[in-house]
Formats: C-alpha cells, structure tokens, sequence
C-alpha cells in the first residue's frame, strides 16, 4: 500500500517508526523502499482484538507468497509450498478466505485446524498443505509484527541463533540429463568454497528409475569426496531410487569407502517396510520425512520406517503451526531434525525461526546455496544473513524479511 494511502495517524507512527530505527537516514536509500520496511512491521499497536481482514495469495515465476491483513491494515506474509505454482494461490484465494475471515488472528491453533480439515480433500500433500502453509506462516509473521517480536519468541524461544547449514545439489538436469561425476564433483567443491561445511549430493534416481543398471552411487560419490576432501560432511540423498538389498549394499560402501555419514530416502516414500529394513541394517544415519505432510504421517515413519534423521519441511507441513508438532514428536522419540528446504526467501526465514526453537535441530540444516533462486530476492528488501556455512536468526519483528509487494504484483502470474 502506498504510504499516503494510510491514515494522517499512520504516517505518523510510520515516521516516527523510521526515524527510531534510522530508517530515513540511510545513504542512498529509495524513499519508497524504506517506508515500506518500516510501514509494513506495524500500523496500529496490538490490543489483543486483532482479526483477520484479508487473505491472499500471488504466483510469480518459482515461488507463491501468501498475505494476511488484520483489521487495522498490518500486513503478515509467508511462503506456499511451489510444486502447484498458480493452483495453489487460487486455493488460498478462493477457499481459504472464507474459512478464517473475522477470526482472531491469535487464535492460532483453532485456525490453523479449520483451514485444514475443510480443505484437507484436496490432498494433504499436495495443494492443502502447500497454501495453508503460506497463509500459517504469514499469520505468524503477522503475530510477531503485532508484538513488535521475532517469531521463534512465540514459539519457544531460542535454543541456537547461528545454525549450521548443508549445501546441496542434484545430479539430475531434468528430462534424463544427468550430470557426469566430475561435474558434481565440480559443484560439490563450488560449495565448499562458499562456505558449507556438509554437502549432500541428490542422485536424481527416483521410483521410476529404480535399482538403475548403471547406478550413479559409488563413482559420484567418489568423485564428489575428492573433490571435497576428508574435512567435509558428505551426505548423499537417493531420491527414492533404491530397492531395500541395494540400498543396505550402497550404503555400507559409501560408508567404509567415502565415510558417508547419511543417506536420506533410500526406496520409494511412504514404503515404510522397506525403509525399515534399511534403517535396521544401515552403518550410516537413514533420513526421511520430505514426503510426510502431516504429524500423523511423521509418526508412521518414525515407528513403522524407524529412519534416524527426520527432515520435516513447513511448506509442505502446512505450516508452522504443524511443524512444532513434529518437532515433539521427534523429542519424544530421541530423534534430530535437519529440515528439508529448498527455497532461500520466506520459507528460510520461516526454518530458522523453527530450527531455533526446536531442541532436536542441532544438525546441519539445508539451504539451497546463496546464488541458487537469486531472482526471487528481488520481492524482499532485505536478505536472511548466511555466511560461511551458517545461517543467522532474523530478530526483526515477525518472519525477518520486508517484502517489496510491488515487484510481486507486478510478476504475478495469472
């Protein structure tokens, strides 16, 4: 919203606002771009009545970004899941709003659970959980924008503000382009010079690939460990492409070859025997829970596929609000949590503030590379600090990041 479309009192507290946090005053700075950071944390001090005005989702190339507007004008935004692209912000949009229009914006696990179950039809890992999770997430930027708090103070506290991260990539090009091993192996080393500490190597196989003749495993895993050196984590990830014998086989060499330390989604998802025969016979750490979109769906995995690293992610666990589910669970059964996350803007601030809060997630955490999605930080005007192989905790009100709503409107798709 252009500033003078607020009220004379909301310009007001805007300069105020700004001037406290020496907004105006920064060298250079694009007058328009600092009213909207400093507008957008808050319009009117909370009283504890806010209820939600508005709910709406926009589509622009490679993400979907959720809004939540409260009854005084403030403004909270989260990230969709991305595998539906416009679909899902059709579901935010013509379905969603409806549900939770009027309801207390405080009222967190009430609405969260009325979005849910009224659109949980439509498939709780697939469109559902991907636009609740944006709409969950912005309701909890939008919280701590109110309180004039960072989100992980709403949900726990803090256990870490440096997380360490893993860098990642996959061999897979698309459309059965792969790359050879000394191109990961050229990517692998591209990612240490960046900072990482870990890498996991994605082979690309997949369900429909399974047990290849010609099986990637051991010469990229080769490759990528001398290009890496005996200092790095290396973790390889089998995109499901695995039967439970030839899992188990890769993974003891990887592990005695190549000191692999974990191997995530070695056989098809959801196929919880066969994960469990690996889990029960694997030398290194079995991970799971990308394709797990519910808390019940994260139980099942735990007792019936008994994998050792849970990889929870919020886009697709429908938000934030779930994803503290999941994370009793996992200390409820002694297990660490490394997120799944493969998108740098929103959904990173959103793992951060959840990893922080988590006690369990004191592994390295993914994060999809600092030039990975670069055109995405163009919506924000401000960037998530990740250095040397760790990420920073935002301590900015809500989520951390100021969103350039204009360029998103102006990208959006539809």
């Amino acid at each position: 919203m252009p500033m003078n479309d607020y009220p004379a009192s909301s310009r007001r507290q805007f300069i105020t606002r700004a001037s406290s946090l020496g907004l105006l005053g920064l060298a250079g700075a694009n007058t328009a771009i600092a009213e909207e950071r400093a507008a957008d944390p808050i319009l009117k001090a909370n009283t504890g009545q806010s209820k939600i005005r508005e709910v709406r989702a926009w589509a622009v190339p490679r993400a979907i970004y959720a809004q939540v507007i409260d009854d005084a004008g403030n403004v909270g935004w989260g990230e969709c899941g991305h595998s539906g692209s416009d679909h899902v912000a059709q579901v935010v949009n013509k379905i969603l709003p409806e549900l939770i229009i009027g309801e207390d914006v405080f009222n967190a696990e009430p609405v969260w659970s009325r979005m849910f179950h009224e659109i949980d039809e439509l498939g709780p890992g697939g469109l559902a959980s991907q636009a609740l999770a944006g709409v969950d997430c912005a309701l909890w930027d939008l919280r701590g924008k109110l309180l004039g708090l960072p989100v992980y103070k709403l949900i726990g506290g803090k256990y870490r503000e440096k997380i360490p991260l893993y860098g990642t990539f996959s061999r897979s090009l698309g459309r059965g382009r792969y790359m050879t091993p000394q191109q990961c192996a050229d990517y692998a080393a591209e990612l240490v010079e960046e900072g990482f500490k870990a890498i996991k190597l994605r082979l690309g196989i997949r369900e429909e690939n399974q047990d290849p003749a010609d099986d990637p495993a051991i010469p990229c895993t080769r490759a990528v460990r001398e290009a890496i050196g005996d200092d790095i984590e290396l973790y390889v990830d089998a995109n499901n492409g695995y039967s439970p014998m030839r899992a188990i086989m890769n993974a003891r060499r990887m592990y005695e070859e190549f000191n692999v330390t974990v191997f995530e989604e070695p056989v098809a998802a959801n196929n919880y025997h066969s994960l469990a025969k690996v889990s029960e016979s694997s030398p290194i750490f079995i991970a799971g829970g990308e394709h797990e979109y519910t808390k019940g769906q994260m139980r099942d995995l735990i007792i019936q596929g008994k994998c050792h690293i849970l990889n929870p992610d919020v886009s697709k666990l429908a938000g934030i609000t779930e994803g503290k589910k999941v994370a009793a669970l996992a200390e409820a059964f002694d297990l660490p949590i490394s997120v799944h996350n493969a998108r740098p803007t929103l959904l990173t601030a959103a793992h951060f503030h959840y990893v922080a809060s988590c006690q369990s997630a004191h592994r390295p955490q993914e994060h999809p590379r600092r030039n990975r999605l670069e055109q995405l930080w163009k919506y924000f005007h401000n960037r998530i600090k990740v250095k040397d192989g760790y990420g920073y905790l935002p301590e900015d009100p809500g989520l951390g990041l100021h969103v350039n709503q204009s360029a998103i409107l102006e990208d959006a798709l539809g």
